[in-house]
């Protein structure tokens, strides 16, 4: 998923500086803002027991599907889903599953034992499943086909997902009654949001009925947040959409299998499971226990992660029961989560009562040099729970992450920026 602030391509760098420290084998690690659990999966493949927060729902689901998953989920109770079950008989259908398979590199099929059950869910659900008018079609969607009608938004239960049977009152949903409903927004063509229609209701409906289980669910769903971030015709933020399409939200919606692998030097499982949680980790961490590594990305600057990534967090959350009420040109949640770290005057102190709350040896923080905590601050606050001597700060410079380009209302003072790692053994911990 495209993201502010992903350290994929960082991994490398965070990974020097963490060979410098004195870490335990294996290592139990704190994710303490895990967005799209890029450095937690990373732990993870280093033998780390991770145990990942975050405020976000979307990141709950990454963290469950890349981090907490061991292996490939089997399915055992969609066996007799009539859906699948109809789509198995199909002539083209194994011929799909083995092209899906096929197209995995030779180390991820090497990896990808047992992933077949997984790859015939994703080829049903892409290929065979009907699609569906329901809320992300009615408020985040336009045809890209001139001349295609656009949706009505009445307050009444949606389309059927099946013509052929009726849904359950708990899978049906009805769509929030919206006063003053803008134009039409841009963020999906209404080919592909129909089919993220689809796929979510269904998922609600598998695991409301116990036909997937939650490490199941979890898994399928990341596979949908990211088919749906890669089709958004956004600049890769949804604090606004591109007033025109772009080749990307025209290219048809495909879930694709996550990577899942067991920790290395693990023996059939008999080791402590990563854990994933979703909150404030200020209020957190101090109730997760020891840890050998604390590593903290926090966010940079005063943008509320919940305004730039609405769309991912209303798909990773649902839309069943009580449907959200939707605000703005850009349909933002009612209620969303707000982080103090996104804030001039909350970020410091947030971070130096972290420190001190929060039971672990070593603390990595990776931070941008434009962030919002000044860095006279971090050094003081390092240095201040720090052992003497152990703290240090390292740093590398790498090109700037955009999301629009430059205009006349928008000026980037340089191509790049500078990461740095700011490390430090706390007081009190042998």
């Amino acid at each position: 998923m495209r993201y502010i602030g992903n350290k994929t391509k960082l991994l490398p760098f965070i990974a020097g500086a963490l060979d410098r420290l004195d870490l335990p084998q294996p290592t139990r690690a704190l994710d303490a803002f895990a967005g799209t659990a890029a450095v937690g999966t990373f732990l993870k493949s280093r033998g780390a027991t991770v145990v990942g927060c975050d405020l976000m729902t979307f990141s709950y689901v990454f963290q469950r599907a890349y981090v907490v998953a061991e292996t490939y989920p089997q399915f055992t109770a969609l066996r007799d889903d009539a859906g699948l079950h109809a789509a198995r008989v199909r002539p083209d259908f194994a011929a799909l599953v083995d092209r899906r398979a096929a197209e995995r590199s030779d180390a991820a099929r090497a990896a990808a034992a047992g992933a077949r059950p997984l790859d015939e869910l994703l080829v049903y659900l892409d290929h065979y499943l009907d699609p569906l008018t329901a809320f992300i079609s009615h408020h985040f969607a336009m045809p890209h086909a001139p001349g295609t009608p656009v949706p009505s938004r009445p307050a009444s239960v949606i389309t059927a997902l099946h013509a052929r049977r009726v849904r359950s009152t708990a899978a049906s949903t009805t769509l929030a009654p919206n006063a003053a409903e803008p134009a039409p927004r841009m963020y999906f063509t209404l080919d592909a949001a129909r089919r993220i229609d689809a796929i979510r209701v269904q998922l609600h409906e598998w695991r409301a009925t116990a036909a997937i289980s939650d490490d199941e669910f979890y898994i399928v769903l990341a596979a949908l947040l990211e088919a749906a971030d890669s089709v958004a015709n956004t600049a890769g933020i949804y604090a606004a959409y591109i007033k025109s399409w772009q080749s990307n939200a025209l290219r048809e919606l495909r879930l694709r299998p996550p990577s899942i692998a067991a920790r290395p030097g693990t023996n059939n499982g008999r080791h402590a499971r990563c854990e994933a949680h979703q909150g404030d980790v200020s209020a957190l961490a101090p109730t997760l226990g020891h840890f050998d590594l604390l590593y903290l990305d926090p966010p940079y600057n005063t943008r509320q992660y919940s305004a730039y990534y609405h769309i991912p967090e209303l798909i990773a959350r649902g839309w069943f029961g009580e449907p959200p009420v939707l605000r703005g040109k850009t349909g933002l949640l009612p209620g969303a989560q707000k982080s103090q770290w996104s804030t001039r005057a909350g970020c410091g102190a947030a971070l130096d009562q972290l420190l001190a709350d929060t039971d672990a040896d070593h603390v990595v923080m990776s931070y941008n040099s434009e962030g919002i905590i000044p860095e006279a601050e971090i050094t003081r606050i390092f240095r201040a729970h720090g052992r003497r001597g152990s703290y240090r700060r390292i740093t590398r410079t790498y090109q700037r992450y955009r999301s629009d380009r430059p205009s006349a209302t928008r000026r980037y003072t340089s191509d790049s920026v500078r990461e740095h790692l700011y490390c430090v053994r706390l007081k009190g911990n042998d």
